[in-house]
């Protein structure tokens, strides 16, 4: 099967991807090595190392040094794919608000319990998201990849695999919405200072202020996303300049 398009990395993820969604690659199963995914695809080993990266972000594959590529569980994804799909055919900026009110309802519990679980090498994991943000306040990419990494370590603190495979889809979904919060002034800093206030809380194993910060956290993420959302609106609304006579007039060739 050869593959010729620009991102190549993601059409080779997006392939793997199905495979683990439809149960054709099983949790536990180990990948081909890069270079039979890499001459299977017609592609090069770099490009399989970034689908290997994308997948592994997405929960999808762990990489373990020295053995292999292994399938994780491709449950968490199946569900997401089902809410994009929902988003899709249902209206996607009702659906998307309704995504960060079912946050706003679960993420403040699930610190609160991740305050009270968490083991140090959680915390550690917690940490080393919140340093990679401290450096990425001016790369939307990496600063995203670790606010996400950031949340699904939080929903693992619970040493509750169900929350994380709850969670994992849905702020999968919203990842989009939160790019696009990053270049709201001022937004990608106030997050990370609630990231910070989380983190502390976990840290003193505080459930109440873990809850606190995180419900704090979630509704400035709603409130900027709704900012953003009316301002488009507006944008969209405003009336556009009307035409003035020199602009109708037909300009001549080198005059």
């Amino acid at each position: 099967m050869q593959i010729s398009s620009l991102r190549l990395y993601e059409q080779v993820a997006g392939v793997i991807r199905g495979q683990i969604v439809s149960g054709q690659l099983t949790q536990g199963a180990r990948l081909p090595t890069e270079r039979d995914i890499a001459s299977a695809y017609g592609v090069s080993r770099n490009v399989v190392r970034e689908a290997i990266r994308a997948l592994a972000k997405d929960g999808l594959v762990s990489v373990r040094q020295g053995s292999g590529t292994y399938v994780s569980d491709g449950t968490s994804r199946a569900l997401g794919d089902s809410l994009e799909l929902a988003l899709t055919l249902g209206g996607g900026a009702g659906r998307l608000s309704n995504l960060v009110e079912i946050r706003q309802i679960i993420e403040p519990a699930v610190a609160g319990l991740a305050a009270e679980r968490a083991s140090p090498a959680d915390i550690e994991r917690l940490r080393a998201e919140v340093a990679t943000m401290e450096r990425s306040l001016e790369d939307v990419d990496s600063f995203i990849t670790a606010d996400h990494r950031f949340h699904i370590a939080i929903a693992n603190c619970t040493q509750n695999d169900l929350v994380a495979l709850m969670l994992f889809p849905i702020v999968d979904v919203l990842n989009e919405q939160r790019k696009r919060l990053f270049f709201v002034k001022d937004s990608a800093r106030s997050a990370q200072r609630y990231h910070r206030k989380i983190l502390a809380a976990i840290e003193k194993g505080d459930a109440v202020a873990a809850t606190a910060a995180m419900s704090g956290h979630v509704g400035q993420v709603r409130r900027d996303i709704m900012l953003l959302d009316d301002a488009a609106t507006k944008t969209e609304r405003a009336p556009r300049p009307a035409l003035t006579r020199s602009d109708r007039k037909p300009k001549v060739a080198g005059g």
